[in-house]
């Protein structure tokens, strides 16, 4: 399934959080999961936009967005375990059982679970297909973590989801080159290469 071990160790170790919160109840409500992707999941509004989504700019936006919220609600999650299931999933990962090392080590995985999995063949068509799928499905959380949810607390701002559904327009004009490129631009122009 991974390409790769440090992919596949995120992946044991995300499967066994999925347990210990659903053992627990400590999934919020509001927020739909995405069958097949355990690091992903959206608000129905949020969901709704991947049948309209209109570069790969948006898509890109749209998929981090996911990446987000669930990171947003697996941190919350994860707090209102018993101090003994979360020292259980700290000695799984193999970090220490601190709040800024819990985020910072689930946060890694999930971004070293995605990349892995983009690199799958219809990554994309599939997400999109069982997103929308997803719609269907009942929330099941049985826990309040957000005290606005359909701003989620200020994550869904009018500004970020303009960015997925409006996505920015390309001037045809090449913005500056970077910094590294100028530089080397100069020292050809200098005799340097």
């Amino acid at each position: 399934m991974f390409s790769h071990t440090k992919a596949e160790i995120c992946g044991r170790n995300w499967i066994f959080m999925d347990e210990l919160l659903k053992k627990n109840h400590a999934r919020c409500m509001d927020i739909l999961d995405i069958q097949g992707f355990p690091y992903l999941r959206g608000t129905r509004q949020v969901l709704e936009m991947a049948g309209s989504l209109q570069s790969k700019y948006a898509y890109h936006q749209w998929l981090e967005l996911l990446r987000r919220i669930d990171l947003t609600a697996r941190y919350k999650e994860l707090f209102m375990l018993p101090d003994s299931d979360l020292e259980k999933f700290c000695a799984k990962a193999g970090i220490e059982c601190f709040p800024g090392r819990i985020r910072a080590y689930v946060a890694r995985c999930s971004a070293i679970i995605m990349g892995d999995e983009k690199r799958n063949h219809g990554f994309q068509e599939t997400l999109k297909k069982k997103a929308a799928e997803a719609l269907k499905n009942p929330l099941h959380g049985s826990v309040k973590c957000f005290e606005n949810s359909k701003t989620m607390d200020g994550l869904l701002t009018e500004d970020v989801l303009n960015k997925v559904s409006n996505p920015q327009k390309s001037s045809g004009v090449r913005k500056s080159a970077s910094y590294l490129e100028q530089r080397i631009q100069r020292s050809k122009q200098a005799g340097k290469y």
